[in-house]
């Protein structure tokens, strides 16, 4: 269960890096549903190529660290560290999923946005997954 649960979880992280590719060579599918905007419809914030592309690294990280968590991917580092990463991705995905208490998260109290519709079907359930499963395996690996 373990080995499929983690494959799961590095093909989303893989997926989402892939995506986050795509927009930084100008791709815009999604693009408009993807960043937080206010109740005018302005986004938060615009995100900058840099930020695009530490993003999709990062994404790509944590897929790599899921790998090797299993054993897919051998690399020579002591396994404590590997649970630890795991435990910091799903961290990041719990603070992500409980958000910033007004545009993003499952608190926010803006929710009528095309984002904030996303985010409250899609977005945060998805982040909870990926901070329990990150977790859990973490936890018995």
């Amino acid at each position: 269960m373990e080995f499929v649960l983690s494959i799961v979880i590095a093909t989303i992280f893989i997926f989402l890096a892939l995506l986050h590719f795509f927009w930084l060579l100008g791709g815009h599918w999604g693009m408009n549903v993807a960043v937080p905007t206010d109740m005018n419809g302005r986004r938060i914030f615009n995100p900058t190529r840099v930020g695009t592309l530490l993003v999709a690294i990062g994404l790509l990280i944590f897929a790599f660290v899921n790998l090797c968590a299993i054993g897919v991917l051998d690399v020579p580092v002591d396994a404590k560290y590997i649970r630890y990463g795991m435990y910091m991705i799903s961290g990041i995905f719990l603070l992500r999923f409980i958000g910033d208490m007004k545009f993003v998260g499952i608190f926010k109290k803006y929710r009528k946005s095309s984002f904030a519709v996303r985010d409250t079907y899609f977005y945060s359930p998805l982040c909870l997954f990926l901070s329990v499963s990150n977790g859990f395996l973490a936890f018995v690996l």
